[in-house]
């Protein structure tokens, strides 16, 4: 099997800026208690290895003869964070079973400091974002793996998640924002489909299907009622510091990115229903 490498950029770029982000993330992860510094750091690594085999080995890679050396990376980087994304559907769960907290403060501002699921889960999602957001910014020039929305989107939450987890605040709602990693493996059975040039088929359809309803459920309507389930406890956790403000406004910049992702999920949905039907059409007329 013949690999894809990395695409050419320029190193001593993409070493500066990557460097200068590592340099500020393990500062960041540093002052976190130190059962959380090493699971973050620990995940960390984990996903630049996890990648690092992928890229050595083509292991659950298609034969890259025709295939471009973005195409290549993305694929890898998309398999990561599949990883990422059922480890963290199984963890909402885990969260959602803790709920109701006794007392019921603890699930806002944990004054008890209980470590439970809400704190491991979201360790190792600030682990896989710090490892993402360097592959984000090594490949912001590639031709097709440069995703602006994406930087945002892990910038906010790597901010975000390291506040929550120095307090454990906010426990409840991590159970409904790690829920919406269920879009992701659609996401990328999609993305793994249309660069193997199968978006004609049944499959590419039923992906799309599947993303659209799960982005639709869980980062907009999941994410509606979470937000609403959020003001309605304000009297829990509105004394507990600016910081936790600035959380909630990180929550909300989010929620605005998922609906303009919304849009777009929408009308790629279209575009493949209305691709499905003309190719039906059409296998109709020549029978």
């Amino acid at each position: 099997m013949k690999m894809a490498p990395e695409p050419k950029t320029n190193t001593n770029t993409q070493l500066k800026e990557c460097g200068s982000v590592i340099f500020i993330l393990t500062w960041t992860t540093l002052l976190q208690e130190p059962p959380c510094a090493r699971l973050i750091a620990t995940t960390s690594f984990f996903y630049a290895f996890a990648y690092a085999f992928f890229r050595k080995t083509g292991f659950l890679q298609p034969s890259w003869n025709d295939r471009s050396h973005e195409n290549g990376a993305g694929w890898r980087s998309r398999l990561v964070g599949s990883v990422n994304a059922l480890l963290l559907i199984f963890g909402s769960f885990l969260c959602f079973f803790e709920w109701p907290y006794n007392p019921v403060v603890e699930g806002w501002t944990g004054p008890g400091r209980v470590w439970s699921h809400p704190v491991t889960f979201a360790s190792l999602f600030v682990g896989f974002l710090q490892w993402d957001l360097c592959w984000l910014i090594w490949h912001r020039k590639s031709a097709t793996n440069n995703d602006p929305s994406a930087m945002i989107h892990h910038i906010i939450f790597i901010a975000v998640t390291h506040y929550v987890l120095f307090g454990y605040f906010f426990k409840r709602p991590f159970a409904w924002l790690s829920m919406a990693e269920l879009s992701t493996p659609f996401l990328n059975i999609r993305w793994f489909l249309a660069v193997s040039d199968r978006k004609g088929g049944m499959p590419y359809l039923l992906a799309s299907l599947g993303f659209a309803l799960t982005f639709l459920a869980t980062r907009v309507v999941g994410f509606t009622l979470g937000l609403y389930d959020l003001w309605q406890s304000y009297n829990l956790w509105k004394d507990s510091g600016t910081g936790l403000y600035g959380v909630v406004l990180g929550l909300h910049l989010a929620y605005i990115l998922n609906i303009f992702w919304s849009t777009k999920v929408v009308s790629a949905l279209q575009r493949a229903i209305r691709k499905k039907k003309k190719i039906a059409s059409s296998l109709l007329k020549s029978d």
